[in-house]
């Protein structure tokens, strides 16, 4: 029964709440008329039993507190009355809510759009069993230059024979093939796969089965497994695609899988093999019977049980000892092997922008807090004489400070709502304008999960607590009967200033050390323009086409093609020249690399020379406008009826020639044949400038080009260059090659600057970013500057009034007040550039032909942020000069 008292009281308390507070209004005046009674029963004048009685009981509103303190729901009745006190403060001051919240949310959005991102790529393990226990095994080409190489078939096998510390080893390599019988001819990405490459990874078929070890090698049947988007998009979802026969590249295979729809692999950009995959085949061929230099299976591994990765990366370093000792194909290669977590593999080309963001929207957080604490001070400084009167009229400093908090809570709480919409907005822009590097990771991924969540409420609740400090400060050091006496002045005026210039020098600092990382990183991606990658790429179209090898199983079928193709294409309108390649620059297709030796050098050290190589058409030096060092290009009688012959690149006609001429000699590459890959003895023709296939940033290592039509590629890339006054539309490409083929379907139609873009775009994301969040910060710095300024201006006032009464000049006031604020910036400025020497070589991997400290990026932030403080200043210093002193002096 008592329980149902007090919870029915708890009802009227919280849902009653006017009618409670009458009542406690009518019990007080009952107290007060019952008391003045009897004392004027006493014998007590009514007045004077009135002043008595009032005396003895004290301030109306403490005994109110009290009152309440006691009832059911106390607590919840209190916090509801605070609640509703800050809402109405903050409504009085609106443009104070709305600075707040505002600088709160960019805040808390970016960093709950980067950490998203973060989420997804670093933290988010890849949708396989046990992902942790998964390492990706590379060679290593020290001498050849080649630190990130796939292995070979025998060495796959040798792998698997000797590692102990592996469950299973499985490989993969991607090519492509087409798929046609129903519906328009397409063109697919494949993954040509070892039979355990699923199984190892723990990933089980949506429909259907894995593959078997029997389909795997030379004469095994023909199966596939689809992609569920293919499955979806061609075949309409059907279930009963399992067991049938489709017609893929030129032959008739049998579908036996489709894949789970969260399938991406989780490879690095430099293994060339595309996250998102149409299907996937098991290898045609027997690994056993590779050459042992021929480099072409991306691998990876389940570790044992009980196995810990550091002891796998030794064991598979010391078996590659002995492999290079058992093995004289290695005798000049100062070939290695070394074992890598896969998700650390993957993710290694993007962690450090992805660092760098955190570390950039970490900074801006704390600079927000700071701004907002300014804006709090100044808030408590207009509000101390309202604080005044309710600690006289009986306001406890604890009732105080609560309500500060509360306000302080209220204002963060709706900048952490506004923040999550501010990083939804920023997160479709981050996905919208994310570089290929992060495409890998799925777009899908990205977005505001529960993890994100729990830590954007994390960094809100931290700059909750942080600018509650604060607010606390000046609640806790109100002195009402000081405050009230002199009129709105205190006497602890002095210590809020100099919080007040603490807080703008320490958002100058902050803002200088973002400035000083945007700039650094707009220098480099400026350097990253100017680079030249030793081809033109304005005004070249590309697009692809990959031949079904059953019907162009020769060499002559292939190249018969290519020159009807070619000729087709050149007598378009206002096409200049036309070419193809076998790999594009900054393609994510693998490329083919070839070991190569020359006369008068031992042929064992074959193995230790090694060069990217592609194979071109006549005229594709002329297409992208690459320089010819020394020699010709190829030509059309550069076929198999002629002698082999190739073009090298100027690094290694040095390399293998020092101080002779390459044209002439004679190098030993693999060219393709009927027969597959065969190592040839060609002549040099010409020597072009190295072309920056790769990466901008680097140079790899030595380049050689055959002949088209003499060792052909599949699939090929075609490029045309315009006059760029007529533009050739893809429907006419198409066209074109259904006139030859119409089985072949084209793919890839793309600009080649769309190319080089994809190579700029890890420097552009991070420097746009990073300078919109500068950029930002150079805001909240200049308004605190002002805010400050403008605040001293006004408290110094009669002195500014005195002086000029005194025969100061308006020149001598302006001067001070500007030499006042260039002053806090000075000092944030030297603290910040400081800071900034110290932080920014973290990011040193992400410049390009900058240094961290390089002097033209901090002279220009100096003089920038000099140049802001002063512009910041002057409304105040010329807001001085106007002052009236006989005005002024009345007033005070």
């Amino acid at each position: 029964m008592e329980a149902f008292s007090r919870l029915r009281a708890l009802a009227r308390n919280l849902f009653r709440p006017a009618a409670r507070e009458r009542e406690l209004d009518e019990e007080l005046r009952a107290y007060v008329d019952m008391a003045v009674q009897a004392r004027v029963a006493a014998g007590m004048g009514a007045a004077e039993a009135r002043r008595t009685v009032m005396a003895e009981m004290g301030k109306v509103d403490t005994v109110k507190e009290e009152v309440r303190a006691v009832r059911a729901g106390a607590g919840l009745e209190s916090l509801g009355r605070d609640l509703a006190l800050a809402f109405r403060q903050l409504r009085r001051a609106p443009a104070f809510a709305a600075a707040v919240v505002a600088t709160l949310a960019l805040a808390i959005g970016a960093n709950a759009a980067v950490f998203s991102v973060i989420q997804a790529v670093l933290l988010a393990p890849p949708a396989y069993r046990e992902p942790d226990r998964l390492m990706v095994i590379w060679s290593n080409l020290d001498l050849a230059g080649y630190k990130r190489a796939p292995l070979s078939g025998p060495e796959l096998l040798d792998l698997r024979e000797q590692a102990r510390s592996f469950q299973d080893i499985a490989a993969i390599w991607t090519t492509t093939a087409q798929i046609s019988g129903e519906g328009e001819p397409e063109q697919l990405r494949v993954g040509l796969a070892t039979a355990n490459f699923f199984s190892l990874l723990g990933v089980e078929p949506r429909l259907g089965r894995n593959f078997e070890p029997t389909e795997e090698g030379q004469g095994a049947p023909r199966v596939v497994i689809l992609s569920d988007a293919l499955w979806r998009r061609r075949f309409g979802a059907d279930p009963g695609v399992i067991g049938r026969s489709v017609h893929m590249d030129g032959g008739s295979v049998t579908v036996v899988g489709v894949a789970p729809r969260e399938l991406r692999l989780a490879f690095a950009p430099d293994a060339n093999v595309p996250p998102e995959l149409q299907a996937f085949a098991p290898f045609p061929s027997d690994h056993a019977r590779d050459p042992r230099d021929q480099y072409y299976l991306r691998t990876v591994g389940r570790l044992s049980p009980g196995v810990s990765p550091a002891e796998a990366e030794r064991e598979i370093a010391e078996i590659g000892a002995r492999m290079e000792a058992e093995h004289t194909e290695y005798d000049a290669s100062g070939r290695s092997f070394f074992a890598v977590g896969l998700q650390d593999d993957a993710v290694r080309p993007v962690r450090p922008v992805l660092l760098t963001l955190l570390g950039t929207v970490g900074l801006l957080l704390l600079l927000a807090c700071v701004n907002v604490a300014n804006l709090l001070i100044g808030r408590e400084l207009a509000r101390r004489e309202q604080m005044a009167v309710r600690a006289a009229l009986g306001a406890t400093r604890g009732r105080l400070v609560r309500q500060v908090m509360v306000e302080t809570l209220v204002l963060a709480s709706l900048g952490l709502l506004a923040g999550l919409a501010v990083g939804q907005a920023l997160l479709h822009l981050l996905v919208a304008f994310r570089p290929a590097a992060l495409s890998r990771f799925g777009p899908e991924r990205i977005s505001l999960d529960a993890p994100v969540l729990a830590f954007t409420a994390g960094v809100g609740l931290v700059a909750a607590v942080v600018v509650s400090l604060v607010g606390l400060r000046g609640a806790m050091r109100h002195d009402p009967e000081s405050v009230l006496r002199g009129g709105g002045r205190s006497g602890d005026d002095a210590p809020r200033r100099r919080m007040r210039r603490l807080l703008v020098v320490s958002q100058v600092a902050l803002g200088t050390i973002l400035l000083v990382g945007a700039g650094l990183l707009v220098r480099s991606f400026i350097a990253l323009t100017q680079v030249d990658p030793g081809f033109h790429a304005d005004r070249v179209l590309t697009f692809r086409l990959s031949l079904p090898r059953g019907r162009y199983r020769s060499v002559a079928a292939s190249t018969e093609f290519a020159r009807r193709l070619e000729d087709r294409l050149r007598a378009l309108p206002g096409v200049e020249e036309v070419g193809a390649v076998s790999a594009l620059p900054f393609d994510d297709l693998p490329n083919w690399s070839t070991p190569y030796t020359h006369d008068g050098v031992d042929p064992k050290s074959r193995g230790g020379r090694e060069a990217d190589a592609r194979s071109v058409s006549p005229g594709w030096f002329e297409t992208i406008g690459a320089k010819l060092v020394a020699g010709r290009g190829f030509e059309e009688a550069d076929d198999g009826a002629g002698p082999p012959v190739v073009i090298v690149d100027e690094r290694l006609a040095e390399k293998a020639w020092p101080g002779r001429d390459a044209i002439g000699q004679r190098l030993q590459v693999d060219f393709v044949t009927d027969q597959g890959f065969v190592p040839t003895w060609a002549r040099v023709v010409g020597v072009v400038r190295h072309i920056r296939h790769r990466d901008l940033t680097e140079v790899v290592r030595e380049q050689v080009y055959v002949p088209h039509r003499q060792s052909p590629r599949n699939p090929m890339a075609w490029a045309l260059r315009t006059t760029g006054e007529t533009r050739v539309e893809e429907a006419t490409i198409r066209r074109i090659v259904a006139q030859l083929d119409g089985e072949l379907p084209v793919y890839d139609v793309r600009p080649l600057l769309a190319y080089v873009g994809d190579a700029q775009g890890r420097a552009r994301f991070t420097m746009v970013l990073c300078a919109a969040f500068a950029a930002l910060a150079l805001l909240l710095a200049a308004i605190g500057i002002y805010g400050v300024m403008s605040y001293s201006v006004t408290r110094r006032r009669r002195e500014i009034g005195v002086r000029l009464a005194l025969g100061a000049r308006a020149g001598q006031v302006r001067r001070a007040v500007l030499g006042d604020g260039l002053g806090l910036a000075g000092t944030g400025l030297v603290v910040g550039l400081v800071g900034a020497a110290l932080l920014t070589r973290a990011a040193d991997s992400l410049l390009y032909a900058v240094t961290p400290l390089d002097p033209f990026t901090y002279a220009a932030v100096a003089a920038g942020l000099a140049a802001v403080a002063a512009l910041a200043s002057w409304a105040p210093a010329r807001r001085a000069t106007r002052f009236e002193p006989t005005e002024v002096l009345r007033s005070e």
